[in-house]
């Protein structure tokens, strides 16, 4: 089992924007991918982590699981539609995907 973690930081004054449109993505394209069998959570940052950084968490069964679901959003062009509004409110070169194997 593995949880999949991809942060971002939003730009100072944005972190409310970009939890919207992380919640947008869950509704509108992680539906499709069946974002809901991976227990998708959204975190912030709180107490010892930048107030600015967002995370979301996947939990996986397997990295064969999240190379498909990678596989399958990156057919869906609403996925690159989004990524292109969420730019502006987010730091550029932010963007870090960390996966840590689950082990109890």
């Amino acid at each position: 089992m593995f949880s999949a973690r991809w942060q971002i930081d939003a730009k100072f004054g944005h972190k409310q924007t970009v939890l919207e449109l992380l919640k947008k993505w869950e509704r509108e394209i992680g539906s499709q991918v069946g974002i809901a069998d991976l227990e998708f959570q959204i975190m912030t940052g709180s107490i010892g982590a930048r107030e600015a950084t967002v995370e979301s968490h996947h939990k996986v069964e397997s990295l064969a699981q999240l190379e498909a679901f990678f596989a399958k959003i990156g057919k869906i062009d609403a996925h690159a539609k989004w990524g292109k509004e969420l730019e502006p409110y987010v730091v550029s070169g932010t963007s870090l995907w960390n996966i840590y194997r689950i082990v109890e």
